[in-house]
């Protein structure tokens, strides 16, 4: 008998059985699935590394590295850095808003604590704290790479993209443009301009959010989403190694209090719109000191989907991505636990069925559903790419093949319950244009967990040909409020 113990070992070639036939033995043996994910966790998990690919590195394993980098010994400065750190937070609070859903009800939270003569932090106070530990950010002010403003050039380029006729002009242009507020120094107009994207949370979350609260079917995880200020957002676009311990202190202390985090409590985290969910210990944050490190999870996660619209920055020929996270908002939610006996695959993710449904609200009607976890992708993705030999991808393709049957078991029960559920509800939904609808199954209950306009969406050959229009944009800003919110 095959020792499926030492499957990710040093005694893996005794294993003579392929990636199917391990799926089709551990469905009906449930003892020797708990040995292979024992093997998985001992050979594989317990001994990572931290890769030279700089888009496979996690925010938790960033957060240690940089702390085996850090100088430790502040001596004389500390009670300086403190009390200056406590000032930035206050500022940073007093001009933070977050909408908040509790699961029952919605209400926007600010925090006017700073009395009417406070007087901020200015950089002569930030200029006698040692360069090594210097905040790197008040609430007011911030470190840029050049002083001239973005916005100049960005609305100047989105101008020319809405003019010209010559489309590939019009295409070069748009991608500047879109690449340029991804890596670009921010400014109160740059801010504004980020903040009209719609795929967003907060854009789409409050409507459905009203929608929601007419009906018993769906439920949305209670979520607090952060209008990140200015100077904090700026911190994305630095380099995230060089940041000084004081910044990062200041940005948990932040987080910890904007999202008023609870230590006994578990998160699922991400921005406005990107959970980095496929390396699923990005996302998950459970445990005091986690808590504690959630701002510096947030801002890695943050920057590091930035990072991929530079150029090549891999060293693996790269390509340029941008608007995963062209975003100004940040979002902290709960935790949904995964009914026992759930299997996980991208480092923890509870392989749950999930559905992706696309509407058109305009036409209030349902253009197709799709699983989310569609078989012929999944496979490709695990057992036919470049590193489809990689242990974790061996790991996840066995455990989604033992999975299958039953989620699109499920997924072929639930999805016109799912469709129908989604119809009732679109004329409440006060959102225009086509979009895709994503709701994840835990047992009995189906959540609604994320949205975005159905150009961008994947999964939408389920729509038929020719019923998918190109929605159009608008980037212009609207000019005014505090501190570029």
């Amino acid at each position: 008998m095959f020792d499926l113990k030492n499957i990710f070992g040093k005694k893996a070639k005794k294993v003579l059985l392929s990636k199917e036939e391990i799926a089709e033995f551990l469905k009906i043996n449930p003892e020797a699935l708990i040995k292979f994910e024992e093997s998985y966790k001992n050979h594989v998990l317990g001994k990572k590394m931290l890769s030279d690919n700089f888009f496979a590195i996690n925010a938790k394993q960033i957060v240690e590295e940089k702390k085996k980098r850090l100088i430790s010994d502040i001596t004389a400065e500390q009670g300086d850095i403190d009390a200056i750190a406590k000032r930035i937070v206050a500022e940073l609070l007093d001009c933070s808003i977050i909408y908040a859903w509790d699961g029952k009800d919605a209400h926007l939270e600010t925090f006017d604590i700073l009395p009417e003569e406070y007087v901020p932090v200015s950089q002569e106070d930030l200029d006698k704290i040692p360069k090594v530990y210097r905040p790197e950010l008040t609430g007011y002010l911030y470190k840029r790479d050049i002083a001239e403003w973005a916005a100049g050039v960005l609305l100047y380029e989105y101008k020319s993209y809405l003019e010209t006729q010559n489309m590939q002009l019009k295409k070069r242009l748009y991608g500047s443009f879109r690449q340029g507020l991804d890596i670009l120094d921010l400014d109160p107009i740059t801010y504004k301009i980020i903040d009209r994207n719609a795929n967003s949370m907060g854009n789409w979350l409050p409507p459905l959010i009203e929608a929601v609260k007419k009906q018993d079917f769906f439920k949305v995880p209670a979520t607090k989403i952060l209008k990140v200020p200015l100077p904090l957002l700026q911190l994305t676009r630095l380099e995230y190694m060089e940041l000084t311990p004081a910044t990062l202190r200041i940005v948990d202390e932040f987080c910890y209090k904007a999202f008023e985090l609870d230590p006994q409590k578990e998160y699922f985290i991400k921005t406005g719109t990107y959970s980095s969910k496929f390396d699923f210990r990005n996302a998950h944050v459970v445990g005091e000191k986690e808590v504690n490190e959630l701002g510096e999870y947030l801002l890695f996660i943050h920057y590091q989907a930035l990072c991929h619209a530079h150029y090549d920055l891999s060293g693996r020929n790269q390509p340029v991505i941008y608007g995963m996270s062209t975003t100004t908002e940040w979002v902290v939610r709960e935790y949904i636990q995964p009914q026992p006996g759930t299997q996980e695959i991208y480092y923890g993710l509870p392989l749950r069925p999930e559905y992706r449904v696309f509407v058109d609200f305009d036409a209030n009607e349902i253009l197709g559903i799709s699983p989310y976890w569609k078989p012929e992708l999944m496979k490709q993705r695990f057992g036919q790419s470049e590193d489809s030999n990689n242990p974790d991808k061996v790991h996840d393709y066995i455990i989604y093949s033992a999975c299958e049957k039953e989620l699109m078991k499920q997924y072929v029960s639930n999805k016109d319950l799912v469709c129908k559920k989604i119809q009732n509800m679109l004329q409440d939904i006060r959102l225009s244009g086509q979009w895709s609808i994503d709701i994840m199954q835990n047992g009995s209950d189906f959540y609604i967990i994320d949205m975005a306009l159905a150009k961008d969406s994947a999964l939408k050959e389920c729509v038929p040909e020719g019923l998918i229009k190109l929605q159009e944009e608008d980037w212009r800003p609207e000019i005014g409020g505090k501190n570029g919110q």
